[in-house]
């Protein structure tokens, strides 16, 4: 469902997409609102599910990184493949696609060889037909 947002609030969710621990207090003084006015802005798009979680993005410390790109089989139900791939070790984000890749997924792992582990692995589920890798070289963003 698309919700109605104003520039406060895309401005809101950029500084909460930077820095998802910024007091409310910083955050009305970068939007130009009042601290409890920053506040309520915030739990109104959480409360509409605009906003439907805070997290932290944790540098893996040495470790690789890959975005893995899936085409699945025809007959495969994609709901319960991405629910068997969330239980995967190393599988950070998921997205359901449209086009050729029905699905991709941010795959960490402490080095090269547990990263080719855990692709084999994907690559093993029932109903994945192809797969494509692609090793994260730099985070700019």
């Amino acid at each position: 469902m698309a919700w109605k947002i104003d520039e406060i609030d895309r401005k809101i969710l950029e500084m909460l997409r930077e820095s998802a621990n910024i007091s409310n207090e910083k955050l009305g003084k970068k939007v130009g609102l009042s601290e409890p006015a920053a506040r309520r802005r915030v739990s109104n798009l959480v409360s509409r599910g605009v906003i439907k979680r805070f997290t932290i993005d944790v540098e893996e410390g040495g470790g690789v990184s890959a975005l893995v790109f899936i085409a699945t089989s025809p007959h495969v139900n994609t709901s319960k493949m991405i629910s068997s791939l969330s239980r995967e070790p190393g599988i950070g984000a998921i997205w359901e696609l449209s086009g050729d890749i029905d699905v991709a997924v941010t795959l960490f792992a402490p080095d090269i060889n547990g990263l080719n582990k855990r692709i084999d692995e994907i690559r093993n589920m029932d109903g994945i037909r192809k797969t494509n890798l692609s090793v994260i070289l730099k985070k700019w963003r």
